[in-house]
């Protein structure tokens, strides 16, 4: 498919979200699409799909101007989106193979009783080509963030494409999915299929695309091949300043245990030992199912220990709740922080005093609301949390606004320890810089931080040490000139390097 933009306008309100924006993609080529949250590339998304009429422009394809009423239609042309928030076209109730096949079953395998065995075995094929293995009879709720991304981008690759639109696609996988990933979009290239492929890692942009369209503000700042840009300029394109320090890590740590966990095991890890220093950031590395998230979870109380102890500041704390885990100043960033993090449809305010509203209701019944939004009112100044209102829906933000209202929500906890599982998933490079120094103040004030994350640059760059997982153990802890990217990935994978 040969689509080209031309001129397209796109306002809600008094708000113009695109200014006249105009590009191509050729048929068999990979075009990135980035900038920061604001800048227009869901709206742009939308237009295209038929989600969205533009207000003024055209589209055109191969050369005809087309017109969507509805994503349906655009559809029936082989186009294909899978947003961010993919789990939202997931039927959790429904097995891995109903919900590839969901919206074509009876044409695909005709009457249901007929089509249950053949319908498993062409998804279990489709998934095997990503090179996963997933029960396709399991509902899709039972599996993990990363195995639902992957259903969903099979279940569109079953499809006739003509033009696929991926919307961070690997923000919640590992390394070695989104290797499988990066190689199912090269195959369909190599088909001839076009690609729209939508991420803030400038790393795999410069991987896998064949040009970069820079969006800013509603408008294409940069339109170029790949081989005639390099991080800097992309970067300068997006924000308009240089950003010379992706990862301004400032070393706090100190000789302080705060956080001490001897033991611990669990159904998903086994015998872990850590002690996290005041100040200091530690890094846990692994792909994803090694156990890391599962351990973060279990310290929070959301999957109570099955053994061993954990004390905070040299005191034994017994964690089998949330409550517990807050009482004792332990603090969990989620990966999902719409589904688990903020109440979307309550205000910014409500939200970041959400976790600490007993410190605003001595009684335990009637909340000080004025004391309350004070302090919230600070901390949404402090963590530069942009909005419109403290009163305005959450889910009115950004998404990089979003994680700093999660932030701060946890802030105003004053926490002695702060568990973070992929804190910068789905943000832009500006939002993640700012979410970077937020990390720095907390390790000044004397937090012990432990950061999971699938992005080895971030999790180099931001950690002061390195634990490695795999397959619910730990098998190696880095630090100083040991500390890179591969050595990480090797221990992750392969174990003993």
């Amino acid at each position: 498919m040969h689509l080209q933009l031309v001129d397209v306008h796109k306002s809600f309100g008094d708000n113009s979200v695109l200014r006249g924006v105009s590009f191509e993609v050729s048929p068999g080529e990979v075009v990135a699409l980035v900038g920061e949250n604001g800048a227009g590339k869901s709206t742009l998304t939308r237009v295209i799909s038929g989600a969205h009429q533009p207000d003024a422009g055209r589209l055109l394809i191969d050369g005809v101007p087309a017109a969507f009423k509805d994503p349906q239609s655009a559809m029936a042309r082989g186009i294909e989106v899978i947003y961010q928030e993919f789990q939202q076209n997931l039927f959790p109730h429904l097995t891995v193979a109903e919900n590839m096949y969901v919206l074509d079953r009876e044409r695909r395998f005709g009457n249901l009783f007929v089509s249950k065995q053949r319908m498993a075995e062409a998804a279990g094929t489709a998934l095997r080509r990503l090179g996963m293995e997933i029960d396709v009879h399991r509902p899709v709720g039972d599996l993990g963030v990363a195995e639902r991304q992957m259903v969903e981008i099979a279940k569109a690759m079953t499809h006739d494409l003509s033009l696929l639109i991926l919307d961070e696609p690997t923000a919640a996988l590992d390394e070695r999915e989104s290797e499988q990933l990066f190689a199912q979009v090269r195959g369909l290239r190599a088909a001839g299929v076009s690609v729209i492929y939508i991420s803030h890692r400038l790393d795999e942009v410069f991987q896998l695309a064949d040009r970069i369209v820079v969006l800013r503000d509603g408008r294409v700042t940069l339109d170029a091949p790949r081989g005639e840009l390099d991080p800097d300029r992309v970067v300068t394109a997006m924000v308009g300043d240089t950003v010379d320090d992706f990862y301004p890590k400032e070393r706090n740590a100190t000789n302080q245990v705060v956080l001490e966990v001897r033991g611990a095991r669990h159904a998903d890890f086994h015998d872990v030992d850590l002690r996290v220093h005041a100040g200091e950031v530690l890094g846990i590395g692994g792909v994803v199912g090694c156990g890391r998230s599962s351990l973060l979870r279990a310290l929070f109380g959301l999957r109570p220990l099955a053994g061993g102890s954990v004390s905070v500041a040299g005191t034994p704390v017994r964690v089998r709740d949330v409550r517990d885990a807050i009482d004792s100043r332990i603090a969990y960033l989620s990966p999902d922080r719409q589904a688990e993090g903020l109440c979307m449809s309550l205000s910014v305010e409500a939200n970041v005093s959400l976790a600490s509203l007993r410190d605003y209701s001595p009684a335990g019944n009637v909340v000080r609301r004025a004391k309350e939004r004070a302090a919230t009112g600070q901390v949404i100044s402090d963590l530069r949390v942009r909005t419109a209102s403290p009163a305005a829906a959450v889910g009115s933000l950004s998404g990089g606004n979003q994680q700093k209202a999660l932030f701060a929500k946890w802030v105003m906890t004053r926490p002695r320890v702060l568990l973070m599982d992929e804190p910068t998933r789905g943000v832009d490079v500006g939002a993640k810089t700012e979410i970077y120094r937020i990390i720095n103040k907390l390790t000044a004030d004397g937090v012990a931080v432990v950061l999971v994350s699938s992005d080895l640059p971030e999790l180099v760059a931001m950690s002061d040490r390195v634990v490695v997982m795999r397959e619910g153990r730990l098998v190696a802890e880095l630090a100083g000139d040991r500390l890179d990217e591969q050595s990480i990935l090797k221990h992750a994978l392969v174990g003993a390097v």
